[in-house]
């Protein structure tokens, strides 16, 4: 394994989690981005600091489930996170963040409309 390599952990086809190594950076940086839940989340954040409480009933699962796609995020340098009595709150560590998930909306919409295009045609 190369020393600057982390695994990876991915839901295999069998359902369980099965690992992998990285070496470059940006892929543990997309693996972090590639679930619905946590897209949802940096969403959310995206009005502002959140309460995994808060999060929680938005997206309606156990504040469990929302507390492991945080801690994915926070690995990454995604999220912030500070404590305040019993609750944990978060908030977008680097706004840029957005201009990604926005120019993956983009790149979605204009592949779309060239294949909406070419079907067109036929």
């Amino acid at each position: 394994m190369p020393r600057n390599s982390k695994k990876i952990w991915k839901k295999g086809r069998s359902g369980g989690y099965q690992g992998y190594y990285a070496e470059d950076p940006r892929t543990r940086f997309f693996a972090s981005l590639a679930c619905d839940q946590r897209i949802e989340i940096l969403k959310l954040l995206r009005e502002g600091e959140k309460c995994t409480c808060d999060l929680a009933p938005k997206l309606r699962v156990d504040i469990s489930v929302v507390s492991r796609h945080l801690a994915i995020l926070k690995s990454m340098g995604l999220v912030i996170s500070w404590k305040e009595g019993v609750n944990n709150y978060y908030s977008v560590a680097d706004k840029h963040i957005f201009d990604i998930l926005d120019t993956a909306s983009k790149i979605l919409k204009d592949t779309a409309e060239r294949q909406r295009n070419i079907f067109a045609k036929l």
